[in-house]
């Protein structure tokens, strides 16, 4: 079985988890920044990170995954938001729907990470307006600078292997 794993990461989170997706596969495999690879061919699966921008992947790893033809392909990502929300599983969906369709999405799964310092100081109005500072957000926010953590790593490398003993 040979596996790649790619990320695209703004904070560090996906990097991250990355690694510990590297980490938990067996056999033969490479890692990488997206966009750095191209050649996709020979590969058994692709691990396509993303950090999470406008309900979907950010537009590296968009073009990562729109460029991935007869490959199977397991989605990670990173994102502020719980794991478990709507808007968790929006990014997860609209980045899979990303793939070509003569690739085939083997399995998603994504984590809380911490958040850029935009989204949490200073911010345009424009950016209060759409996403008001609700107790709530401020919580959950302050919730993500925890991860992603050990368990978080943990979660994602058990993932992997389900993904690779699903192939």
């Amino acid at each position: 079985m040979k596996s790649l794993v790619l990320w695209s990461s703004r904070t560090g989170n996906t990097k991250a988890v990355a690694h510990a997706i590297y980490e938990a596969l067996p056999g033969e495999k490479e890692i990488g920044e997206e966009g750095r690879i191209s050649d996709f061919s020979g590969y058994d699966i692709i691990f396509v990170g993303f950090w999470a921008f406008r309900r979907g992947a950010d537009m590296v790893a968009r073009r990562t995954l729109s460029s991935i033809h007869g490959g199977k392909v397991a989605v990670f990502g990173t994102a502020g938001t719980y794991p478990d929300s709507p808007a968790a599983h929006d990014y997860l969906e609209n980045a899979a729907a990303l793939l070509p369709d003569d690739s085939i999405c083997v399995g998603t799964f994504i984590c809380q990470g911490r958040v850029h310092s935009f989204h949490v100081g200073k911010r345009s109005e424009h950016a209060q307006k759409v996403h008001p500072m609700t107790p709530e957000r401020l919580a959950r926010l302050q919730e993500a600078e925890k991860h992603p953590n050990e368990e978080d790593f943990r979660k994602a490398g058990a993932w992997a292997l389900g993904m690779v003993r699903k192939l």
